[in-house]
């Protein structure tokens, strides 16, 4: 999976109609605090991948939220450094989406779909960078495919990825600074490593320790594009001790070294051509 992946449409696109994506977000890392967003577009959509606060729920982890226009948004984690994705929609079909598949507005909604998420996500993402026009057809279709197993997800809890392996994930998250062991994350679980290993490959999708790689790839990522730090200090912070066993990884992750990352990435925003930074919508 890439790093922070960013849509906005263009100022010159045609009006909303039934549905229209005006921005989407995959995986925008934030740093520790609370923000504020008044939502002035038709349906704004949130998943938030890592423990967060929404509105007055204080453990969003794994859940999401859909404010409607109008609503005054209050989401964040204080303490630490979070991850979220996230979607704007505008048009009639959005929240007559929502409320044909009955998902409430306004307030958290408990649910470990992050692969739903990214799954939808990347393939509404796909289909927007593939044209110089949104397709309503096909992006109301994908929208509705959404909710649809979101309601899904919601209507059968025993879908939801085991409390145990939630408690280790985070471990991961919290401890990404440390040279962590696949028998440290195990014993967080309260499980064997063979089982730990099994059942997290069941419902994350990969071993764990590709997971936790992919996790430190990810964030230092994030932090050579938007935050001034060197390579050494991010090393440290994804949980290498030696930078150049860290730039070594990098490049096995990226296909090029942090500085070269950092450099291309930061052309490519200059010509016009790259991902903005941050993110307006929320």
């Amino acid at each position: 999976m890439s790093t922070f992946q960013l849509y906005r449409s263009p100022e010159t696109a045609v009006p909303a109609g039934r549905l229209r994506v005006s921005s989407l977000g995959i995986h925008e890392a934030m740093l520790p605090g609370m923000l504020r967003y008044h939502q002035q577009r038709e349906l704004l959509l949130m998943f938030f991948h890592t423990p967060a606060r929404a509105g007055n729920e204080t453990d969003c982890r794994g859940g999401f939220i859909l404010w409607p226009h109008g609503t005054l948004c209050y989401y964040g984690n204080p303490e630490r450094s979070w991850d979220h994705s996230w979607c704007v929609l505008e048009g009639s079909a959005a929240n007559l989406l929502r409320e044909l598949h009955g998902l409430p507005a306004g307030r958290a909604l408990k649910a470990d779909a992050e692969p739903v998420f990214l799954r939808y996500f990347e393939a509404i993402l796909r289909e927007l960078n593939s044209r110089q026009q949104q397709d309503e057809y096909v992006l109301e279709h994908l929208v509705d495919l959404l909710f649809y197993e979101l309601s899904r997800l919601i209507r059968n809890p025993e879908l939801q990825i085991p409390k145990r392996l939630q408690r280790a994930e985070e471990f991961m998250w919290t401890r990404i600074a440390d040279p962590l062991t696949l028998e440290e994350i195990a014993r967080e679980a309260a499980l064997s490593v063979s089982r730990f290993s099994a059942l997290f490959h069941r419902y994350y999708g990969e071993p764990p320790m590709q997971y936790l790689n992919r996790k430190r790839m990810n964030l230092a990522a994030q932090q050579l594009l938007y935050h001034a730090g060197s390579c050494k200090q991010i090393a440290e912070m994804t949980g290498f001790a030696d930078q150049f066993h860290f730039s070594r990884r990098f490049r096995q992750f990226w296909g090029v070294s942090p500085r070269e990352f950092r450099a291309e990435k930061m052309l490519r925003h200059l010509n016009g051509d790259g991902e903005a930074a941050g993110h307006t919508d929320s």
